[in-house]
């Protein structure tokens, strides 16, 4: 299988040892979620390579005792920040009184796969709110911090979306939904999809304002979030997952890679640039990229600028 460790081994033959040959002492970078798992395994390779790393965490606790192990063994500069995407007062909070004066890099990783439909103080179901409303409100809150002239590298945007959403096309009703049944794999996918079209939205009107944004799909990574979230799936699968580390390189790299720098809007896994829409009737309609474009501002009250 393509998406398991063997599938990632095989790809990883093709990599280029030289696009991570990268120094990115003076580049600071936000990583969402880094308190086990992708976001962790993120955070640790990019204080490796030198950058600044900010870690954003929702459980202070467990937040803490990550920023100690990744001080430990990198000898990097990390930072913590307590930052609930969920909740849009936390991210203006941030905004207003943590967030450092430039930004190089903004990783979207933070997760929740819920197995009931809850909602966030702000009444938006969480799921929602955690991948999608709260990253939006973030990264537009940051663009003054993350524009670049023209003769400098842009800052880059990338999003940590999933294979779930092969199988689902947008649908913004579907996202607002606040009644009926609920499955929270099929509206994890759902979710996952809209992150990878308003990564398209977003780079389009990025262009020319020195940021980039891009998702990407980590493949099966066998993760805390996996486990607790998908136990089955876990037991069954977890002799062939791929570690942390092999699930966040393509996020490195688009994070890091000076020749992909002026690479934007695309999906990628390994390190190659993949299909949306592979099956049949998930390819959404114009008009529902634009709804997705205008609810996201209206559910995060924030108007783009």
């Amino acid at each position: 299988m393509p998406f398991d460790q063997t599938g990632f081994r095989r790809h990883a033959r093709r990599f280029l040892p030289e696009d991570l040959d990268v120094d990115l002492h003076g580049r600071v970078a936000l990583v969402s979620g880094a308190n086990s798992g992708i976001g962790k395994a993120t955070a640790e390779a990019l204080a490796r390579l030198g950058a600044e790393v900010w870690m954003l965490c929702r459980d202070r606790q467990r937040g803490e005792r990550a920023l100690a192990e990744l001080r430990a063994s990198t000898g990097g500069r990390l930072h913590l920040a307590g930052l609930d995407l969920s909740e849009l007062a936390a991210v203006r909070r941030f905004l207003v009184s943590e967030a450092p004066p430039r930004v190089d890099i903004l990783v979207h990783n933070a997760g929740a796969l819920l197995d009931a439909r809850r909602f966030s103080s702000d009444g938006l179901e969480l799921t929602l709110a955690t991948h999608l409303v709260g990253p939006f409100a973030l990264t537009v809150g940051l663009l003054d911090r993350m524009r670049r002239p023209t003769d400098q590298p842009p800052a880059r945007v990338v999003w940590v979306s999933s294979g779930g959403m092969y199988t689902r096309r947008l649908s913004v009703e579907r996202l607002g939904q606040r009644e009926g049944p609920f499955d929270g794999v099929t509206v994890y996918a759902d979710v996952k999809r809209a992150q990878v079209v308003l990564s398209e939205l977003l780079a389009e009107r990025l262009v020319g304002q020195g940021i980039t944004s891009n998702a990407m799909h980590p493949g099966w990574a066998g993760t805390p979030g996996v486990q607790s979230a998908l136990p089955l799936f876990h037991t069954l699968t977890r002799r062939v997952l791929r570690s942390p580390a092999e699930g966040a390189d393509t996020v490195v790299w688009l994070a890091a890679c000076p020749r992909i720098a002026g690479l934007s809007g695309g999906f990628w896994f390994d390190r190659q640039e993949a299909a949306t829409a592979p099956l049949p009737g998930t390819r959404e309609r114009p008009e529902e990229r634009a709804r997705l474009w205008q609810a996201v501002q209206e559910w995060s009250e924030t108007r783009w600028p």
